[in-house]
């Protein structure tokens, strides 16, 4: 793999094998460039520098080492012939520059060509990961269509078996159905649905998930507010928390006959709240007004009105 280094770390690194070669040539030989060694070891810097770092950098060791050539070299001994001293002279400048040039030149060359190689593989890493989360969005998604489908299918039966229930002629064989009813609209059984007789607010019936709820609301703020001016409450809306606290997340209110309080519905704890759930809601409700089953009995048979077993009381 080539290097990456500062310019200033690569001079460095230049100059220190130049400086080692100087000294073993000054202190240990002749000192005349090695002019008595072939190949000289100033072919060492340009080879390296022009291998680990490119054209640039070879071509500076090659200028370096032509001048201490030039400067110290000693290969002409007989007698002086300026043109051929010239042409002995030169011969190993331009055979270090040329080197640095063709070297440095392949070594840009391998150098692009590991980057492209690189980025082409970060590109197939990236690839990847987005055909990973592709994958795992496509599974994830089969998997909840799978779940809608099941679910769908159970919610079809289960509002026909309630709807049925709603032709019983037993009381609270139909209590049972609307409640089973509320539940599939509310996608949740922690529910209670409270009678509004007059001024007392009292619990009717409930879903199959015990909560604890209290079974009389007459006095808490939430009856006063829905008294005062029926409307939907919901827990994440900071003006309805203080009445709903703990108490539930939606309190939904059932208009009976002459758009009168008759009930109100308690949902205690729900998942993700949409418009599309609330408006389901909504229309469950205004159902549930009309429903003889709930608000269609002569008073004299109010006291027979019981709630399932397991329901609150």
């Amino acid at each position: 793999m080539l290097k990456k280094q500062p310019i200033l770390l690569q001079c460095a690194e230049m100059l220190v094998l130049f400086a080692i070669l100087i000294a073993i040539d000054q202190g240990l030989l002749h000192g005349d460039a090695y002019s008595d060694l072939n190949p000289n070891p100033y072919w060492l810097p340009v080879l390296v520098m022009a291998i680990a770092y490119g054209t640039g950098t070879g071509l500076l060791a090659g200028a370096i080492a032509s001048a201490i050539w030039l400067c110290w070299s000693n290969i002409w001994s007989g007698p002086a012939d300026h043109l051929e001293q010239q042409l002995r002279l030169s011969i190993q400048p331009m055979l270090w520059m040329v080197t640095a040039l063709i070297v440095g030149e392949v070594t840009a060359s391998r150098r692009n060509r590991i980057a492209d190689q690189r980025r082409q593989h970060q590109a197939m890493e990236r690839n990847w990961k987005k055909l990973a989360e592709v994958v795992a969005r496509l599974t994830d998604t089969n998997r909840r269509l799978q779940v809608r489908i099941a679910t769908e299918q159970r919610t079809v039966v289960e509002a026909i078996a309630a709807g049925l229930g709603l032709t019983e002629s037993d009381p609270e064989r139909q209590i049972d159905a609307v409640a089973r009813m509320i539940a599939l609209a509310a996608q949740t059984d922690d529910f209670t649905f409270y009678d509004v007789r007059g001024s007392q607010v009292v619990a009717r019936f409930g879903g199959r998930t015990p909560s604890g709820q209290p079974s009389d609301l007459t006095k808490s703020m939430l009856v006063q507010a829905m008294l005062a001016g029926p409307r939907v409450l919901q827990n994440d809306d900071p003006a309805d928390q203080a009445m709903l606290a703990q108490i539930g997340s939606i309190a939904l209110p059932v208009m009976g006959a002459g758009d009168q309080l008759a009930g109100i519905i308690i949902i205690h704890s729900v998942g993700r709240i949409t418009a599309a759930y609330m408006t389901q809601l909504l229309h469950v409700t205004d159902l549930l007004g009309k429903s003889s089953a709930l608000f269609g009995r002569e008073p004299a048979f109010t006291a027979k009105w019981q709630m399932p077993e397991g329901k609150v009381a």
